[in-house]
């Protein structure tokens, strides 16, 4: 869930509620993850995949919405999880009896497709979710296109749980949508594909609300194929690379006031991230967001390893890619990357975790394809652009591959 002390300007930040900070929700409750049942290790009760056609010609996705929905009714009307007491003794959103929270159908939600895998979770303080996660894959010509993205609804705007979510699940649709209309196509377009529609999906909300108030989100998204990926982002979610081999790093830079002030050279990084406006928001999905393309870079490693999207719920607390890494068990092929992603969203649980804490998690290896775009010289580019205006020229030209290049020309 991203904060704000004061529209318009959104802002992410990791106050301690203890200490009263800018998160500080005096009327919160907690959850305790280490309560949970370990053989049910998903509430909603499942991880449903929703097929967009035929296995290898239109790909499949996750659905987060289908989710919610199928398990609405089990979860509201199950009895209270502490003390066992009826649905009909809740008042409001805590059991009557013992004053504890009821589970909400969005609290945590695990999805597994293919390789990859995402898990999201409300954390310990929050009221609920406002985090959004998707995943999707397709078979073409030039081997398998692996997508997803990781969305954090704004709080200081209302309905942020619904930008994160139009968000995410439009990235994912549209980079699928246009692959089966249009045949394999460059990473770069596809990138710009499900930014683009991540855009118009949480600015279109405006539609059914206040136009004072509209709704808004980061946005993160990553296109992989042949062991190359682009990846894209708006606002301060983040993407890592998380690799054994001492090669994890960070890949996003966060669209924040104290990037933008240690950027400039007026503070260092450090003093900049230590100030209370730290995580106030220069960029973000939505109806007011700034104009402007997407931040994005070209990545293609060394070696295996996965890429990582996730919330700041989850990098407040666990910052470091070598960290993150460490926390990772499978290796190359193995079966558990849903575990890992449990257990990274763990991690920022035990390490106090009260926000929002979402991620997804794509294997990534040179070894599965040819050798990068020449233009890029095989290796990672640094920071490129991608525009978020879907009625850019690059991408309604069926014939344009690999055409989003930084106005500067410097990819």
């Amino acid at each position: 869930m991203t904060e704000s002390s004061a529209p318009p300007s959104p802002t992410n930040g990791p106050g301690d509620p203890a200490r009263g900070g800018p998160d500080h929700d005096p009327d919160a409750t907690t959850h305790d993850p280490a309560t949970a049942d370990p053989d049910d290790p998903d509430p909603t009760g499942g991880v449903p995949v929703q097929s967009v056609g035929p296995a290898g010609s239109a790909g499949e996705h996750t659905d987060l919405r289908a989710v919610l929905e199928a398990t609405r009714t089990q979860i509201e009307t199950a009895d209270c999880p502490e003390c066992g007491a009826s649905v009909d003794e809740a008042q409001d959103v805590v059991c009557g009896r013992c004053g504890t929270r009821r589970p909400a159908v969005r609290d945590h939600v695990e999805f597994r497709l293919g390789p990859a895998a995402a898990v999201t979770d409300r954390g310990l303080r929050r009221r609920r979710n406002e985090d959004a996660c998707a995943l999707g894959r397709i078979a073409t010509a030039d081997g398998e296109v692996l997508v997803a993205s990781v969305c954090d609804g704004v709080a200081s705007a209302r309905r942020g749980d619904e930008a994160s979510l139009a968000a995410a699940e439009a990235c994912v649709a549209a980079v699928l949508t246009r692959i089966t209309a249009r045949g394999s196509l460059g990473l770069d377009e596809l990138a710009a594909t499900g930014a683009g529609a991540a855009a118009e999906a949480a600015a279109d909300l405006v539609r059914h609300g206040d136009p004072a108030d509209p709704p808004a989100t980061t946005y993160t998204g990553a296109v992989t194929r042949g062991g190359s990926a682009v990846v894209s982002w708006v606002g301060d979610s983040r993407i890592y690379w998380l690799a054994g081999d001492g090669t994890s790093q960070l890949l996003s830079t966060d669209d924040s006031w104290a990037e933008e002030i240690a950027a400039a050279g007026v503070m260092s990084r450090e003093q900049a991230h230590a100030d209370r406006r730290a995580h106030v928001l220069t960029r973000w999905l939505g109806h007011d967001s700034p104009e402007g393309p997407a931040r994005a870079r070209r990545f293609r490693p060394a070696g295996p390893g996965f890429l990582l999207l996730c919330s700041d719920g989850v990098w407040n607390h666990v910052p470091d890619a070598d960290r993150l890494a460490a926390v990772l068990t499978s290796g190359r092929g193995a079966a558990d990357v849903l575990g890992d992603a449990r257990a990274l969203v763990d991690a920022a649980l035990a390490d106090g975790g009260y926000d929002n804490a979402t991620v997804a998690l794509l294997p990534l290896d040179p070894a599965d394809g040819d050798a990068w775009d020449p233009r890029a010289g095989g290796e990672d580019t640094g920071p490129i652009l991608i525009p978020l205006d879907v009625e850019d020229e690059a991408r309604r030209d069926p014939a344009a591959e690999s055409t989003v290049d930084p106005p500067d020309g410097s990819a």
